[in-house]
């Protein structure tokens, strides 16, 4: 079987990414501790529980790239080429994830180190849970969707309009019927990963994620719910949501923008059944962190194959941290005719639905250096020219600059986005952007004076 979650620790521990934490912890102090390490901690002893956590998993960029086993430019790639040649699942007997199964009252949340995170969130939060549906055409959905702690057996289910979840739910709502729904804690990146894509509504993600490891993902059936799961999972929670619909208050909530949300209303989960593996290690997902880190290969894969299929080459693409790793996109290319720069900034600001600014240069530019980013707009951009701009277009209510106090109750926020072409100007005389280097550049290094 391929690396599981405890594996991926083992090796971002070896790597020097993780670092244990051995002294008795406070769950209430998971959020302040994980926010100073900006990287995984593995929590030993959380006071009050038996069993250890884990969080920031994906806490910066390297946590992909060693859970990833690629290059640090390569994340987008890999996730193109994993959407492109996806990998079917297959069923297995069973798994780790079965090792103690709670059933009924037994099946008590209140048993897992359920972490508050920002400071006025409503409750504590499960976020690092994939949760796996099904739709009776479309098949099998699996998605990231937060879960405040209501009761032992009962959470809120964060379902927005725009999540593939959603329709899922529609659908049982009509037919008057609880959706049975699956959360597997404590799974491998490729999982994760493949739960933050948005696959068209036909695609099972566990597709990509196997696309994403190389070989199929091993699933086992649930015990109360006609789903599958992660053989292993850490923690499976079996359950249905109610379908009584968008009325129980949810939230505040402290969002992948950085911003505290507001209270809104979400429908309830109520679990049935809990399999786990024996000393579970639970994924305490830290926001906004984790949330983020994981659209940047999502985000940089799109970007990839939205300017393949334009016929652009794209040499370099970067999803910045400060945009969440989805709102603020740098890409380079290799210009081959007029117009290709602006052509960029309309594919790219069209198809990636998160994304609100946009920067595309020249394959000169070195894309991770903000100073050169800054350089390219500075001396190669004439806004009046090199500017393109979208307005009306669909946004996020998370997004408070959208003014989502202003929209009626159900109504879809709006939102506008930017972009900068700083490629070269075509038809510039010869030489006069040749970039300065010092003299002798190439033949004399600094280490052979020192």
């Amino acid at each position: 079987m391929s690396e599981d979650f405890r594996g991926l620790l083992a090796r971002l521990e070896a790597a020097g990414v993780l670092r244990r934490i051995k002294r008795e912890v406070d769950p209430r102090h998971f959020s302040t501790l994980l926010e100073q390490a900006r990287g995984p901690l593995l929590f030993e002893r959380v006071k009050g529980y038996e069993h250890p956590a884990a969080g920031n998993v994906v806490g910066n960029r390297r946590c992909l790239t060693e859970g990833l086993k690629v290059g640090d430019h390569e994340l987008g790639r890999t996730m193109l080429k994993a959407i492109d040649k996806p990998i079917q699942p297959v069923i297995v007997s069973t798994g780790p994830c079965k090792e103690v199964v709670y059933r009924g009252d037994d099946a008590d949340l209140s048993m897992f180190p359920i972490p508050l995170i920002s400071t006025k969130d409503g409750g504590p939060y499960i976020g690092g849970g994939i949760v796996i549906t099904k739709h009776p055409e479309m098949g099998r959905n699996v998605g990231y969707y937060r879960m405040m702690y209501r009761t032992p057996r009962e959470t809120n289910m964060g379902i927005l309009t725009h999540s593939d979840m959603y329709f899922n739910y529609v659908r049982a709502r009509e037919e008057n019927r609880p959706l049975e729904v699956a959360v597997a804690i404590g799974v491998h990146l490729t999982e994760q990963l493949a739960a933050s894509y948005q696959a068209p509504l036909d695609v099972d993600e566990f597709t990509v994620a196997g696309g994403l490891r190389g070989e199929p993902v091993p699933l086992v059936r649930c015990e109360t719910v006609d789903l599958e799961v992660p053989a292993d999972a850490e923690v499976v929670l079996e359950g249905e949501i109610l379908p009584d619909g968008w009325v129980h208050d949810e939230g505040p909530f402290g969002e992948w923008t950085w911003y505290l949300g507001e209270v809104m209303r979400m429908p309830i989960f109520r679990i049935k059944c809990i399999t786990t593996r024996r000393a579970p290690i639970f994924h305490a997902l830290h926001m906004p962190w984790e949330n983020d880190w994981l659209k940047g290969p999502i985000v940089e894969g799109t970007a990839y194959r939205v300017l393949r299929e334009a016929r652009i080459d794209a040499r370099a693409v970067n999803a910045t941290p400060g945009g969440g790793c989805a709102a603020v996109l740098h890409v380079a290319i290799k210009k081959r005719a007029p117009g290709e720069g602006k052509d960029a900034l309309h594919a790219l600001l069209s198809a990636i639905r998160p994304l609100k600014l946009a920067v595309v240069v020249d394959d000169d530019v070195d894309i991770y250096n903000q100073d050169e980013i800054d350089w390219a707009l500075a001396f190669r951009v004439q806004p009046d020219r090199d500017t393109v701009i979208a307005s009306g277009v669909r946004g996020t209510l998370l997004d408070p600059s959208t003014r989502p106090w202003e929209l009626k109750p159900g109504e879809i926020a709006t939102t506008s986005k930017i972009g900068f072409d700083a490629t070269l100007p075509e038809g510039a005389p010869k030489g006069r952007f040749e970039r300065m280097h010092p003299i002798f550049h190439h033949d004399v290094k600094l280490e052979n004076y020192i």
